[in-house]
């Protein structure tokens, strides 16, 4: 019957799993290929939303903008935009190159002549080129209140070059294109005002306009940059440091604006002179153009369109980092990233990649990855594999049903044969031991084998007490054969019961040398099964005489306490303990624990189980501890009616 199970078990098995691997294989493609249409899909409707929400507007901004300079400051507001360029065909119109004075033509001019009274006195100097901050020109202004600056502090006559700033003007750099200007000019008039408030004991108001003017060249576009970036290189840190700033260098704030001025400063050295224009040039409803530079690091990104219907080409420069920023949120980036070509993880999860889907519009030369760890390993969701594979496991399992229930059964069949064959043994040994006794007492008083009457009575007694054994066994014998479920629950007055039991024990347990504590709490009157719930802890109070350690008396706890409608009995001493191994196994029938100091101890392995089915009836249950001194502590739990 083995054989012939196990091999409908292969047969179903093997079908079983041909069929299961054709279906994972499938079903995978098909996963795969759901989940990068649903990339696609993604891709698609975030560059939809990117260019509708900053391209397309701030384009068709540049079609009718008529101050391009107030819309270029306007949209970096935008963290993501870096500057605004716009073509006439072939030529490059936004933004318009920087203003460069002539230092020599200015210093040529009649009110920068220094009457030979005032050579080498700074202050008369100074006074002298005053003369020209009135003249028309701005820009000879500025340049007559550089130089008047720079003499009077390189001579620190600080309050002197005060009064010469009071009766001068001052302007922002970012102010420089729109007045007509040299932003180089006023970078160095904003530095000598800085190094005025410090000579002057401001050192703190010095450190903040110079912070600001670094922030202010930060801003600019690409012309003004090339012809004032450097003086974030120098003087302005060394500047700062003499002011007392901590630390080497700007703020970092200040760094990232100057990092992204720099790029800025890049692409449009790259595209002056450059025409954007061609037949390639999508129309003003299409996608805009992306030029991009992979080389670079981070690359520069360019999205170029025609503005209208004419030969006006716009052209927006992005941020690369804080695009993709925008593109990929935080939720999103547990489980998505976005790559460059090499493998770079850009923003999201650097988590091995599952699969690989192209910007075609806004980073051609990126990817949307989705990491493994998003997907889960296992296969087809559990209601498919029960729908597809339902009959093959039914039949698997219950063949395999069968095989473990046949090898339970026989396996529960012998080991019930052999316990019933010990206790056979058992109980037919002492069964013959009383017997013995009584027949050999009983000859010698038929035969009047004694010498006078208190042997007599000897005899006798023994009699009596090979009897009561006798009657213990048969007892022991007639129980486990009745069904303990006969017993009833009726009000039963606890208290009186466990008085009952202690009265009957404590002689025995004296008479050892051994002593029975009972720490009861008032229980009062539950509907138990009397019968039952006595002889089940008469059991527990038994096994703990019985096991007591051979060189001591021995002590033995009965606890009793009541929590609404359970009660919980324990019995606990200081024997000789149950193994931790068989504290679940003593429960069975005919199980005993064998050992040195034990065989003596009676019994077949009856009691505790007759214990576990008084609390299986009873609706609780029993379990074996760790006592005092490594013995044994049995609790019993049983559901009681009050």
């Amino acid at each position: 019957m083995y054989v012939g199970i196990s091999t409908v078990l292969l047969l179903i098995t093997a079908v079983a799993v041909g069929e299961a691997r054709s279906f994972e294989e499938s079903f995978q493609a098909q996963r795969r290929a759901d989940i990068e249409a649903r990339l696609t899909e993604f891709v698609k409707l975030t560059e939809s939303r990117v260019l509708g929400e900053l391209f397309r507007p701030l384009l068709d901004d540049m079609g009718r903008a008529e101050d391009l300079a107030a819309l270029e400051t306007r949209w970096r507001a935008d963290p993501r935009v870096d500057a605004l360029y716009m073509w006439d065909r072939d030529e490059l119109v936004y933004p318009t190159p920087a203003i460069e004075v002539d230092v020599a033509a200015l210093r040529a001019e009649p009110c920068m002549q220094v009457p030979a009274e005032a050579v080498g006195d700074p202050v008369a100097t100074a006074e002298a080129y005053a003369r020209c901050y009135d003249a028309p020109d701005p820009q000879l202004a500025l340049f007559a209140l550089t130089e008047s600056l720079e003499l009077l502090l390189d001579a620190e006559h600080a309050a002197v070059a005060t009064e010469h700033l009071r009766r001068s003007r001052l302007y922002a750099v970012g102010q420089g294109r729109v007045r007509g200007l040299d932003v180089r000019l006023l970078a160095g008039v904003q530095l000598l005002a800085a190094r005025e408030r410090f000579q002057a004991g401001r050192s703190e108001i010095s450190q903040n306009w110079t912070i600001d003017l670094a922030k202010e060249i930060a801003r600019l576009d690409g012309p003004e940059l090339e012809r004032t970036i450097d003086l974030t290189e120098f003087p302005i840190p060394q500047d700062l440091r003499a002011y007392g700033l901590p630390g080497e260098g700007l703020p970092d704030e200040v760094d990232e604006m100057l990092r992204r001025a720099r790029r800025r400063l890049a692409l449009w050295e790259e595209l002056e002179g450059v025409s954007v224009a061609g037949p390639s040039t999508p129309g003003p409803s299409d996608h805009p153009r992306v030029i991009v530079d992979p080389l670079d690091d981070p690359p520069w990104l360019l999205y170029v369109s025609r503005l209208g219907m004419g030969e006006l080409y716009g052209a927006v420069q992005v941020d690369q980092a804080e695009l993709i920023r925008s593109v990929l949120a935080e939720g999103d980036a547990r489980f998505l990233s976005i790559r460059d070509a090499n493998g770079r993880v850009l923003r999201g999860t650097s988590d091995e990649a599952f699969l690989e889907v192209p910007f075609p519009h806004l980073f051609p030369h990126l990817h949307l990855v989705l990491g493994k760890s998003a997907i889960s390993t296992g296969g087809a969701s559990p209601g498919v594999v029960v729908r597809r594979f339902g009959p093959f496991a039914a039949a698997i399992a219950i063949g395999l049903f069968a095989l473990w229930a046949l090898i339970r059964a026989d396996r529960q069949q012998e080991l019930l044969l052999e316990r019933q064959r010990d206790f056979v043994a058992r109980v037919s040994h002492e069964l013959k031991t009383p017997l013995a006794g009584i027949r050999l007492m009983a000859e010698n008083l038929e035969i009047g084998a004694f010498r006078d009457d208190a042997q007599r009575e000897a005899f006798a007694r023994r009699i009596v007490q090979e009897a009561e054994r006798l009657t213990a066994r048969v007892n022991e014998v007639i129980r486990a054969a009745t069904r303990p479920e006969d017993d009833v629950p009726v009000d039963t007055d606890v208290d009186a019961m466990l008085a009952e039991l202690a009265a009957s024990w404590q002689p025995r347990m004296q008479a050892v040398g051994a002593t029975l504590t009972v720490e009861a709490e008032r229980i009062g009157t539950m509907r138990v099964m009397p019968v039952l719930l006595r002889d089940a802890l008469t059991n527990l109070l038994d096994n703990a005489f019985k096991y007591r350690k051979a060189d001591t008396g021995g002590h033995v706890w009965l606890r009793a306490r009541r929590q609404g409608r359970v009660l919980t009995f324990e019995v606990e001493d200081d024997g000789l303990g149950v193994p931790v191994g068989q504290r679940r196994s003593i429960f069975d029938r005919f199980r005993r624990v064998e050992g040195a100091g034990r065989g003596k101890a009676g019994g077949h392995g009856l009691g505790l189980s007759f214990v576990a089915e008084t609390a299986r009836l009873h609706g609780g249950r029993v379990e074996c501890l760790d006592g005092v001194a490594g013995g044994a502590r049995f609790i019993l739990r049983i559901k009681g009616k009050s």
